[in-house]
C-alpha cells in the first residue's frame, strides 16, 4: 500500500516521498518499508531513528528526509490506521462445509457459515451472515443473531440466544449448568443465556446458565479473556470488564459499568450505573451508582482507600519516631 493511499483514506497530507508501505510496526521494532503512528512524544526519538514511515500530528517536528502522513489528531486516525492494516479471521467460507454436521429442523440461511467439523443441532436458527468457525458445537434450539461471529470450539449449550453482531471468543462456553447446589446436590437449571446485540467475549469465556430465567448480558457489553459469569447474573448495556474476572450467581451489574482486570464480585451484589472498579478488587458489597472502589480484598470506595494508605503512611512515621525515642538514654 502506497503512503499517498493512506494519506487519502485518513484526510491526511503526504509529506516527503511516496513509498511502498508493507506493514503497521511499533516505534522500537520498525524498519524501512514500514509504517509507524506515534501516539505519544516519548517515542518519536526512535521513531524517527527507525527509517520507517511516521503518522504525525501537524505540530511535531520531523526532517525533511522522512516520509509521513500529517493528520489533525493521531488518537482519532489511530484506529483508521488499523482497520487499513488489519487481516481479519475468515474461519469459514460461505455454505455448509461438508465435514460439519446440520441436524434435521436446524434452520441455517444461505448466507452464514458453516465451519469444518462444527455440529447444529435440531431446532437451531442461525441467521444472515453468521459465522460459525470449525470445531463449534452450537445445541437444540439456539438462535444466533445476523453476523455473529462464533471463533474456533465455541460451545452453545441447548436455549442460548445470541443477538445480531457478536463476537465469541475461541473456547468460550455459554450456557453450561451453574454452580448451584442444595443438600450436597447439583440444582437442575432450567433457565438459558441471553446475549443482546453487540455482546464481545474474549476467549475461554464461560457463562452459565440461570436455574430459572435467564442469564444475561446487555447489549455492546465488552468481558475479556477467562471471566467466569455466574449464574442468574445480570449484566447491563455498555459494560466493560477487563479478563480473567469473575461474577457471583444472581448479582447485577447495571449500564455502563467498567471493572479492571481479576475483579471478583461476590454472589447476589449490585454493582451501580456507571460505577468503576480497579483491577484486583474484591467486592463482596453493593457498590452504589458512579462511584469508584479499589484497594484489593476487600475493595473499598477509593477516597476510603486513599484514607486507610494514607493512616498506614503515617503509622509507619510514627513508629520510627517511637524507636528513635525509646533509644534515647534517660
Amino acid at each position: 500500500m502506497l503512503l499517498s493511499e493512506i494519506a487519502r483514506h485518513l484526510g491526511g497530507r503526504l509529506e516527503g516521498p511516496d513509498l511502498e508501505i508493507a506493514r503497521l510496526a511499533a516505534p522500537d521494532q520498525a524498519g524501512p518499508g514500514e509504517l509507524v503512528v506515534v501516539r505519544e512524544a516519548r517515542y518519536l526519538e526512535v521513531a524517527l531513528a527507525s527509517g520507517a514511515a511516521l503518522i504525525l500530528d501537524e505540530a511535531t517536528f520531523c526532517p525533511d528526509a522522512i516520509s509521513r502522513v500529517r493528520v489533525p489528531d493521531v488518537q482519532k486516525a489511530w484506529p483508521e490506521v488499523l482497520a487499513l492494516f488489519d487481516r481479519r479471521e475468515t474461519w469459514a467460507s460461505v455454505g455448509i462445509h461438508p465435514t460439519a454436521t446440520i441436524e434435521a429442523g436446524a434452520l441455517v440461511d444461505p448466507s452464514a457459515s458453516v465451519g469444518a467439523y462444527a455440529m447444529v443441532c435440531r431446532d437451531a436458527r442461525i441467521a444472515p451472515g453468521v459465522v460459525i468457525a470449525p470445531y463449534c458445537y452450537v445445541g437444540e434450539g439456539v438462535e444466533i443473531g445476523p453476523r455473529t461471529v462464533l471463533e474456533p470450539r465455541v460451545t452453545l449449550y441447548p436455549r442460548t440466544r445470541l443477538g445480531a453482531e457478536c463476537q465469541i471468543g475461541a473456547g468460550s462456553v455459554l450456557g453450561v449448568v451453574g454452580f448451584g447446589f442444595q443438600d450436597h446436590q447439583r440444582l437442575p437449571h432450567t433457565g438459558r443465556v441471553v446475549l443482546e446485540d453487540g455482546v464481545e467475549l474474549g476467549a475461554n469465556c464461560v457463562v452459565q446458565r440461570s436455574v430459572v430465567g435467564e442469564t444475561r448480558i446487555g447489549a455492546h457489553s465488552k468481558i475479556g479473556d477467562l471471566t467466569d459469569i455466574g449464574h442468574n447474573v445480570q449484566i447491563g448495556k455498555g459494560v466493560v470488564m477487563v479478563g480473567s474476572s469473575a461474577i457471583g450467581g444472581s448479582s447485577v451489574v447495571e449500564d455502563n459499568v467498567l471493572m479492571g482486570g481479576w475483579v471478583v464480585l461476590s454472589d447476589h451484589v449490585r454493582i451501580g450505573k456507571g460505577a468503576r472498579i480497579t483491577g484486583g478488587s474484591g467486592i463482596s458489597k453493593d457498590v452504589p451508582p458512579g462511584q469508584t472502589w479499589a484497594g484489593g480484598i476487600p475493595a473499598q470506595p477509593l477516597r476510603k482507600h486513599w484514607r486507610r494508605l494514607a493512616v498506614l503512611d503515617w503509622l509507619v512515621t510514627v513508629e520510627r519516631t517511637l524507636r528513635q525515642l525509646l533509644k534515647r538514654p534517660e
